[in-house]
């Protein structure tokens, strides 16, 4: 990443994920927040990163199946602060990765997964501290039922709304106990912003409240979202 995003990334990195999906809602980005369906893998996970995308499908089962990209693929798209965005294809009866991928990933600068498919290793992951976001944990090995695809293109996850959440390499990922919402990168910039300002707002608002204010009263001086602009992604 350039200096510039590294910087937009830090920041992003100390709003809450419910900030983030009030500015996105206000400025005409709906749809932006993984389904609470998707789980996370230990208790207190915080992470932001940038979206690093790959995709598979289900294959024969009862064998090995061949990757249609080189074992080595995911290691070499990834790049330091990198969130892996998987797109399963709906699968579920194996999982995506385990220890061995996870830590090999980590070495290359990821610092969450993300995806609708399972998992495994599941102790070992945590003992790591890579968050993952992920479909469920299984014992079961999903290399014989599922094979990579492809990486470095958009996919889709599940969303909140119930409908498919897109997310391109590149956009922004941010997630804490509340769950994960997705930033375009095309609009990043203006919803950190606004949503900066929305923190600095809503911390007036506990002031004004802890100082004996009524919610009404508090509220009214200190409007909410009168400064976010609309996005264009």
């Amino acid at each position: 990443m350039t200096g510039t995003a590294d910087d937009l990334l830090a920041r992003l990195a100390k709003l809450e994920t419910g900030q983030v999906s009030d500015v996105l809602d206000e400025a005409g980005l709906p749809g932006h927040a993984l389904s609470s369906a998707l789980v996370p893998l230990a208790a207190g996970q915080r992470f932001a990163g940038v979206a690093v995308c790959a995709r598979g499908e289900t294959a024969v089962e009862g064998r090995h199946a061949r990757p249609a990209m080189p074992g080595s693929a995911l290691e070499a798209a990834m790049r330091p602060g990198g969130v892996l965005v998987i797109d399963s294809g709906g699968f579920a009866r194996g999982a995506l990765l385990g220890g061995f991928v996870a830590y090999s990933l980590q070495r290359q600068g990821c610092v969450a997964i993300v995806t609708d498919g399972p998992v495994r290793d599941a102790d070992e992951i945590r003992g790591l501290g890579l968050p993952v976001v992920c479909g469920g944990v299984t014992p079961v090995n999903g290399s014989r039922r599922w094979r990579w695809i492809e990486v470095g293109v958009p996919v889709t996850l599940p969303g909140q709304e119930g409908r498919p959440l897109a997310i391109a390499p590149g956009d922004y990922i941010l997630a804490d106990g509340d769950g994960v919402v997705v930033v375009p990168a095309t609009a990043a910039r203006t919803i950190v912003e606004d949503a900066e300002e929305l923190a600095r707002i809503e911390a007036r608002i506990g002031e004004g409240l802890r100082a004996g204010g009524s919610r009404a009263e508090v509220f009214k001086r200190n409007p909410r979202f009168d400064h976010v602009r609309p996005a264009h992604s």
